[in-house]
This record gives C-alpha cells, structure tokens and sequence, in this order.
C-alpha cells in the first residue's frame, strides 16, 4: 500500500475519500464499490496476525529476555537466550534466527560459546538488515555482528572489567554504538563503543560517572547517535556521538526541584529523523516515583521538564517510550491498581510540538513494550494476568497516528515478558517467552 503524508485525503490506514461523490452516476457507483472492496480486502489482510510460532528449538529452555529488530525491507531478526535441557548444566546460549517479511523463518544461528554464562541479549539492524548483538556474557559485556545473510562476524569483549546492562543502536549505513555500565575501582562509569559492520570496534570512550542503571541508546536518520544514562541516581546526562566527535556533557534534569528530589533511573529514548531526542525517565516524586520526559533537540536546546504520570499515584517500576521520524512520541507505563490489587497500565501521546494528550487507562498488566511505524502508526503489546490467576496473557494494542489507542487483543494465553519492533509501514512483530514450561520462545506477526 502507498503511504500518503499526513492529512492527505486517504492512507493505507486510514480512507478520508467521501462516499457521496461515488454516487453521482451509475459509473462512478461501480468503480467506487469496486475500489472500497479492494480497499477493504487490503485493510482486512493488514488485521490479519500470524498463526504463532515456535521461535526457539524444541528441548531448548527460553531465558525471560527474547528481543527482535525489523529492517527496512521489512525483514525481521528474532534474539534470545536459551538452554539446552538434555545436557547436564543449562548453559545459556545467545541466539538468533531471521524471518524475512511473507517468507519462511531461517534457521538457528548460535552466538554466544557452549559454557558461558550469557543473558540479556539486545539487538538493533540497519536499513538492509545487517545487525549488532550484544549481551551480558560472565559479567562482561560482548558483542557480535550478524550479516542479512546469516554470516556471523567475530565475538567481541567491549568491557574491559565488569560490564552489565548494554544497549546498542544501529546507524541506516550499518554503524553500531554499544554502550553499558562498567564497575571498576569500586566506581560505575558509563562506557561506549563504536562496532562496525565488519566486526571491528573503535576506541573505548568513558563518558563519565554512572550507575548501575541501562543506558538508553538512539541514532537518528544521519548517523548521529545519543546516549543518555543516570549518573549516580543524582541526575540524568546524555550525549551525541559520532566518529571524531563526542558532544559536552548536557545535563537532562536541570531544576530538579520540580522532580521531587534526585533517585533517576530506568531511562528510555525516543528519536526523530533529525536527531530532536526524547528521554524519559523516573524520579522521585511526593508520593513515590514518576515518569518525566524531556526534549533535547539537535540544536542542543532543551525542551520544559514534562510529568507524565499522576502525582497522586507513584509510577510503576516499567515504562515505554517510541518515536516516529516526526517526533510525535508515545509513552506507557504502569502504576498500581489498588481495587484490583494488581498493575495496570496508562499510555498518552505527546506531539512534536509538545502537546501531551491525556492519560488512557489500557488495563491490568505489567513490562509494556511500544514501536510507531514511520508515520506514527503504532503497537503496545505487555503481559496481563490470565485465567486461571496463575496464566499470564501476551496481549496488544494497535495505536492510531493520533494517538487512539485500538482495543485489546490476545496473542497469546501464556507468555510473558513482550518485546516489539515495525517495519516503516506498520507491519509489527512481537515476541515472547512462553511462562509454562519448557519456556519456549514465541512471536507473532501482523497486524
């Protein structure tokens, strides 16, 4: 389907055409049911979900971290961690396996060696589809790239002590930056490192004082890329990056006062063509923590320090932000539920130009996962309490260009822990871990 601009009169998603001027005449009558039968028919195909699949091989052990990246072209690359349960030990191996957009799933690349102790596996891909793995491997941060042909490059340590929590974005042209938190002398640092599509990596950067937490990473559509991290829970810092370039340190939390006081940490980033970046992160707030965002554009101006969640009820420990090329934003987090005695889940979009929509309650569930298509068409998916109460459900949203969040739709009746990406067109794809045993790895693909 072609994508039109914003506020054209039709979209593959969305038709503005008028009825009434199909009516004039007996002719313009035929063609126009013509027409809306073709469009319906694509509209129905493009609700369509897979049937689910087994991504991880039978007798395999699916660690709780699957993840997934979508290229350009539509191609999908599935990662996750996994065990072999008819050896002795579970040794949790890294691995991965493409699903080219109506093609069938290729077959199992392992990347990580038999014997290690290897978890949290991320992954992010060029236009073309050529990716940058990394993951936490005996505490040291390592990373490995994977061609659109399956080719596996050589594995690479990045941490040069303890290493945990890496990140990893990927330029269009195949650039990676890989950054993470490093503990050495008893201090955690922020580090990064640039991985090149032939494996090679460029030299070690330390961008300063850190902390335990995730560092968010982002790039944009020119190959900047940005890196935004807590340092030392007392406030949240980022930087731009590019090859013989490195930004100043830009403070993100200035008047901390409005946030209640230091604490940051779980950041998350959203990033537009141009580079305009949206960090969210939580802080302390009067009544317990809150979900914060702030614009740091590409000019280096910073944008109002904006709350997100209630005052009145603290934010849960998980929260979402996505992006499109645009910068309009889509933020979900949770909070707790206290008729249901359970978490639950609120979304709201926020405009380029920093209109922020109001709250939508999505319902009870926990660990949200959101990506927007190009044009900001979108897709929330999380795991929700099941039934029986031990069950866990896999369900999803679709998300209008306006922020209109679809009804909720199952996926799945057992599985946790959701992870999402898209395609420039909105064709998503979404992965799980089965919570029965033996925990295999699952995904779906629509709508």
């Amino acid at each position: 389907a072609v994508r039109w601009a914003r506020g054209a009169p039709v979209t593959a998603k969305g038709y503005g055409m008028q009825a009434g001027s199909w009516l004039r005449v007996g002719r313009l009558l035929t063609v126009g049911v013509l027409v809306a039968a073709g469009l319906l028919t694509m509209n129905a195909a493009r609700a369509t979900w897979s049937t689910t699949r087994n991504v991880s091989a039978a007798g395999w052990e699916g660690q709780d971290s699957p993840t997934v990246a979508v290229d350009r072209l539509g191609r999908r690359l599935l990662v996750w961690a996994a065990c072999n349960s008819a050896l002795s030990g579970c040794y949790h191996q890294v691995q991965a396996r493409f699903m080219p957009q109506g093609g069938a799933m290729g077959p199992i690349l392992t990347l990580s060696p038999l014997g290690t102790s290897s978890a949290w596996p991320e992954v992010d891909v060029d236009d073309d589809g050529d990716a940058a793995v990394v993951w936490q491997q005996d505490s040291q941060v390592v990373a490995r790239r994977v061609s659109r042909t399956g080719a596996l490059g050589p594995l690479r340590k990045l941490s040069p002590e303890i290493g945990i929590n890496p990140e990893v974005a990927v330029s269009p042209g195949g650039r990676g930056l890989v950054a993470w938190s490093d503990r050495r002398d008893g201090l955690w640092r922020t580090m990064a490192q640039f991985f090149s599509p032939d494996g090679l990596v460029g030299p070690l950067h330390t961008f300063g004082g850190g902390s335990a937490e995730k560092p968010a990473v982002g790039v944009d559509r020119n190959g900047m890329h940005i890196d935004a991290w807590a340092e030392g829970y007392d406030r949240v810092v980022a930087r731009r990056i590019k090859p013989g370039y490195v930004s100043p340190l830009k403070d993100l939390t200035t008047s901390t006062a409005a946030v209640g006081g230091p604490g940051f940490g779980m950041l998350r980033m959203g990033v537009d063509r141009d580079g305009d970046t949206l960090v969210s992160f939580l802080a302390g707030g009067t009544n317990g923590p809150r979900v914060w965002v702030r614009r740091w554009s590409r000019s280096g101006a910073l944008g109002g320090l904006l709350a997100v969640s209630s005052p009145t009820y603290a934010a849960g420990f998980h929260h979402t932000v996505a992006t499109d090329l645009d910068g309009d934003s889509i933020l979900v987090w949770t909070r707790h539920n206290a008729a249901a005695f359970q978490t639950e889940l609120l979304g709201r979009r926020l405009s380029a130009a920093g209109t922020l929509g109001g709250p939508v309650r999505l319902g009870l569930g926990d660990r949200p996962e959101v990506a927007l298509d190009d044009n900001g068409d979108g897709l929330v998916v999380w795991h929700a309490p099941g039934s029986p109460q031990e069950a866990t459900q896999v369900k999803a949203r679709t998300i209008s260009q306006t922020g209109v969040f679809g009804a909720a739709r199952i996926l799945s009746s057992d599985g946790r822990v959701t992870r999402t990406d898209t395609s420039p067109t909105g064709r998503f794809a979404v992965v799980w871990q089965r919570k029965s045993y033996p925990y295999t790895i699952k995904a779906a693909f629509g709508p």
